[in-house]
């Protein structure tokens, strides 16, 4: 049960032309498992180094080698002819050494045509590697994202050949039970794989409150001077009844009784350790339109008890996935926004290529109806075609010119 769009490109020997694989991502999305389960099949489970362990710290310590001597067979250069495939090594944490860049610039430098480093981390490594430039060049990043039915149905996107907006036309996939099972039970649930694969609404709670307590008390505290965590905290209990609208700055402020600067860092601070993230109006050639105010999102959509919100929130977190692996694939530049116009009109996604509008997503818990904000902003802005997303299953159909009402599992099989 792992993001199936990330593991080809992390492990792809062609792709990465030596470089390191760099894999960030929400707390407990289930990285270290997606370089462990690799490093099984490749038969080289002992090659996963954890720098939270003592006894890794405790080697290291007497030999910063240790882990090349501990390779069986002997690494060789994979482009030599007849030679064995080089071995893969997983770093986990190694962010937290404290000259950690350094070291790994000179493992890489030193061995890079021997061994193929996978590093894994939590929001400190995404944070971390921004610092200075020793890097550079030498390695990959990859993000991590909540599930998707593919990863529960084991259907794997084909890069070459799979759709994105930068087409005209959109190719809707017939999908199967067991498809539409997986989008309904990610919806209802969370798309992190410990509490999705325990199913209940009990342990999810538990485990929800652990998660945010980890993220606020450690990932916070470690990678910013913030000092009212407290008030962080509020702003977070605050956020989920406002997911789907702008978010008013000045309004949050007046709540918890702080600077319009302090709540601003303090969403920053929310996005660096994959909490939330931010959906930025479209800023077009629409008269009228919105152009400041963003929309924040969690990762984890089962914050949410509001079936709408719920929805839109699920629906935010797969278009930034699938944006994501459409650029990573070279098929664009593509960006998710969003429409608002002065006189209330909305439009929830709009995916843009270079600033140019390819597709707009409207979400419906269950109403079919054509909303008049899509149609009017489509229109107005040429978009290609558009869909209105519904929860459940159900069929597709025509609602519009280039408009379609789509169950939940028919717009996500357009996703990767």
């Amino acid at each position: 049960m792992i993001d199936q769009a990330i593991r080809h490109w992390v492990f792809d020997r062609d792709f990465l032309h030596g470089r390191m694989s760099f894999i960030c991502g929400p707390r407990q999305i289930g990285k270290t498992t997606l370089a462990r389960s690799h490093l099984d099949r490749e038969g080289q489970g002992r090659h996963y180094i954890n720098w939270d362990s003592l006894e890794t710290r405790r080697r290291f310590a007497s030999d910063s080698q240790f882990f090349i001597r501990d390779l069986v067979p002997p690494a060789t250069d994979s482009t030599s002819a007849g030679a064995r495939p080089r071995p893969w090594i997983v770093f986990d944490e190694i962010h937290k050494y404290p000259k950690w860049k350094n070291l790994l610039k000179g493992y890489y430098d030193d061995w890079k045509t021997a061994v193929r480093i996978i590093v894994t981390g939590s929001a400190r490594l995404d944070a971390f590697r921004r610092s200075g430039d020793s890097l550079v060049g030498r390695y990959f990043l990859f993000k991590m994202f909540p599930l998707h039915p593919n990863d529960l149905t084991g259907r794997i996107p084909d890069r070459s050949a799979s759709w994105d907006p930068g087409r005209d036309e959109a190719a809707f996939e017939e999908t199967n039970r067991e498809f539409a099972e997986a989008s309904s039970g990610l919806l209802e649930l969370s798309g992190f794989p410990e509490p999705f694969t325990a199913g209940t609404w009990d342990f999810y709670r538990r485990w929800q409150d652990n998660h945010l307590s980890l993220i606020i008390q450690e990932d916070v505290r470690d990678l910013t001077k913030i000092a009212s965590l407290q008030k962080l905290e509020t702003l977070v209990f605050l956020l989920p009844e406002r997911v789907g609208s702008p978010l008013s700055l000045n309004n949050l402020k007046d709540i918890l009784q702080c600077a319009h600067g302090s709540v601003r860092s303090w969403l920053s601070a929310l996005e660096k350790v994959f909490l939330v993230f931010h959906v930025s109006p479209f800023s077009g050639s629409l008269k009228r339109s919105v152009v400041k105010e963003k929309k924040y999102y969690f990762w984890d959509w089962g914050v949410h008890d509001d079936p709408g919100r719920r929805l839109e929130n699920f629906v935010a977190v797969q278009l930034q996935r699938a944006v994501a692996a459409w650029n990573e694939w070279g098929r664009g530049k593509f960006r998710l926004t969003y429409v608002r116009t002065r006189d209330g009109r909305e439009a929830d996604f709009l995916i843009v290529d270079r600033n140019r509008p390819r597709m707009i997503v409207e979400c419906k818990a269950q109403d079919d109806s054509l909303s008049p904000s899509l149609a009017y902003i489509k229109d107005r802005l040429a978009v290609p075609f558009g869909v209105q997303v519904r929860s459940g299953a159900g069929p597709l159909r025509q609602i519009d010119r280039n408009v379609y009402a789509a169950g939940l599992d028919r717009f996500l099989s357009l996703l990767p």
